[in-house]
């Protein structure tokens, strides 16, 4: 596991509203490797030789092409702090099956006050709740309890009230079909199986931390919900600083 600290070091750029004040760290899994900014071409080079050690050059090239290519589609830039990913296999079934990650760490504001934390996650998990449950059917939903959530499951989608060492924390599962460009006129790309995993937790000060998984790997999703949850209990908050601009 690696540490990951988002402070005062951290530049922010921000386009729509005034800079915001935040601190915070977390554990990433070892086998998530960060990327660099798009148009890093040798932070790229280094990052595809991580993830596929075993590829030649020219393979290495496609797949970091490709990726740049599709990164925005499955990762909103706003906001970002830390995007990383993870190729390789799983053992499913007895079988070894390609696990592929994508996590993206961000942050956004939110104004509530430190003493509103709670009410801001339950305000987050009925906004989600209605998002995803509005046009199912209640006999359809199923309550769910874990020892650290509560919520509801739904045909595609699990929504947690998460209890976190660092505070409430807002958990959900989706699982949909991504449809992505053409790769060449004429050739169409079939739907992609996706499954989008999020934690969003309200920090002590006025923000929220989004930390989301999507993977096509949606056969591993008790793994990656593991990996998620992992990162969740390792988040802690710093104290705010009292300097103009920004904690990060």
């Amino acid at each position: 596991m690696s540490t990951v600290s988002h402070g005062p070091t951290e530049d922010l750029q921000r386009s729509t509203t005034a800079p915001f004040h935040y601190s915070f760290h977390h554990d990433v899994p070892d086998e998530f490797v960060r990327l660099p900014e798009p148009t890093s071409s040798e932070g790229w080079r280094q990052a595809m030789a991580e993830l596929l050690p075993g590829a030649d050059t020219e393979a290495r090239d496609a797949a970091s092409e490709g990726l740049r290519r599709q990164l925005p589609l499955l990762s909103s830039r706003e906001n970002v702090l830390l995007t990383a990913m993870c190729v390789g296999t799983e053992e499913v079934n007895g079988g070894e099956r390609l696990s592929m990650g994508l996590l993206a760490v961000t942050v956004r504001p939110s104004g509530h006050r430190p003493a509103r934390r709670l009410f801001t996650a339950e305000g987050i998990y009925q906004a989600t709740a209605r998002k995803f449950f509005s046009n199912v059917a209640e006999e359809r939903l199923e309550e769910v309890s874990y020892p650290l959530g509560e919520g509801l499951q739904g045909p595609q989608d699990m929504l947690l009230a998460s209890k976190l060492p660092c505070g409430p924390g807002v958990m959900s599962t989706s699982l949909r079909s991504l449809r992505l460009p053409d790769i060449e006129a004429g050739v169409a790309v079939p739907p992609l199986p996706m499954a989008v995993l999020q934690l969003i937790v309200p920090a002590p000060h006025s923000y929220c931390v989004y930390i989301t998984v999507s993977t096509p790997s949606v056969f591993l999703l008790d793994s990656y919900s593991a990996r998620l949850a992992h990162i969740g209990r390792t988040l802690a908050f710093g104290e705010r600083s009292g300097t103009a601009g920004h904690d990060g």
